[in-house]
């Protein structure tokens, strides 16, 4: 395809994408944090490389928990790789990247005493 741009100093590439690989039992995942091309299966094998691991089962002390090479992952989002959801949400959550910004149709709406007067009234009439 396209050749890969440099911008600053870094090999942008297209393409790739920050995907969890899923080990473990029956009942029991694993999930190792790896990136890959984004049409490659995500157990292919087929990884340029391993940038973490989260274990979702609780540990006896009630926690999951999660180990990330943080500068490794900073390193393949400015090269261009994008995380999955899933990935971004765990990204957000351990304070790697910024959470999205919510749009603005989405965000609660604040209510003034008087519109929920206005409502209460309006239902007590019915």
């Amino acid at each position: 395809h396209g050749c890969p741009t440099v911008v600053d100093g870094v090999m942008v590439l297209g393409g790739l994408s920050i995907k969890l690989v899923r080990w473990g039992f029956v009942r029991r995942p694993f999930y190792v944090l790896a990136v890959s091309r984004k049409r490659i299966a995500r157990n292919s094998g087929n990884r340029f490389e391993d940038v973490g691991w989260w274990d979702p089962n609780p540990a006896p002390d009630g926690n999951q928990h999660m180990g990330l090479k943080i500068d490794r992952i900073r390193y393949w989002l400015t090269a261009g790789a994008v995380p999955t959801d899933k990935v971004q949400a765990l990204l957000q959550r351990s304070g790697v990247v910024p959470p999205k910004p919510v749009p603005h149709w989405l965000s609660k709406v604040q209510h003034t005493p008087e519109d929920q007067l206005k409502w209460q009234s309006q239902l007590k009439d019915k």
